[in-house]
């Protein structure tokens, strides 16, 4: 288990077969995947392509991140020894959900002083909630297909939305992998991570955070 610190003021344990990825740049991030998979291929000439084919991959995860606003991404290198993982986490910060003004709204979920166990409720009905180490959060578990260059497989998808304490925002951390056909201890995987995720920065006197 390693315990790392991201640019979103965030800092979380990841399990020691996942590596967190620089988003500061397109240039940081290939050199972090190259060096990655150097070490996990090694140097021989023979294996240039399957290094030059995973850095590429993780670059293009990068970029995505980076093109939807995230500040977080981690991946798994593998399950096992010499086992592939192709599982992320993408960690972003979100706006509350507008409300639909025709529906019946709690008193408890609107206003400065709303319960954020009930603003979360209404704002995502569909989900579960949740309390962990950084507060109460909401959940959902999906199912999906994760499309390659030659192959599909089915996957699971894990989201969690959480208050933050520094903003009116939410954290929001997206899982996703292949669910080897045990979604369940796949998502179970992805809820550890996430119960381990503590903030940063608070907002102070004033309103500033810190």
């Amino acid at each position: 288990m390693t315990q790392v610190s991201t640019p979103g003021y965030v800092r979380l344990v990841l399990p020691g077969a996942w590596v967190n990825v620089p988003l500061s740049s397109p240039e940081a991030s290939k050199a972090f995947a190259q060096r990655v998979l150097r070490q996990q291929v090694g140097r021989d000439d023979r294996l240039a392509r399957v290094r030059r084919d995973g850095a590429q991959q993780i670059c293009d995860l990068a970029d995505k991140a980076r093109a939807m606003g995230a500040h977080t991404l981690a991946m798994a290198t593998e399950i096992a020894p010499g086992v592939p993982f192709a599982a992320s986490l993408v960690g972003r910060d979100i706006d509350w959900p507008d409300l639909d003004p025709e529906s019946e709204v709690p008193p408890a979920a609107v206003g400065p002083e709303s319960d954020v166990t009930e603003r979360l409720r209404v704002a995502y009905p569909a989900g579960e909630i949740r309390t962990i180490a950084a507060g109460v959060a909401v959940r959902q578990q999906l199912r999906d297909v994760l499309r390659g260059q030659e192959e599909q497989t089915t996957s699971v998808s894990v989201s969690y939305r959480i208050p933050r304490p520094d903003s009116d925002r939410l954290l929001m951390l997206q899982f996703t992998a292949p669910d080897f056909g045990r979604p369940d201890t796949i998502a179970e995987l992805f809820d550890a991570i996430a119960g381990s995720v503590e903030f940063t920065r608070r907002l102070v006197r004033g309103g500033e955070p810190h």
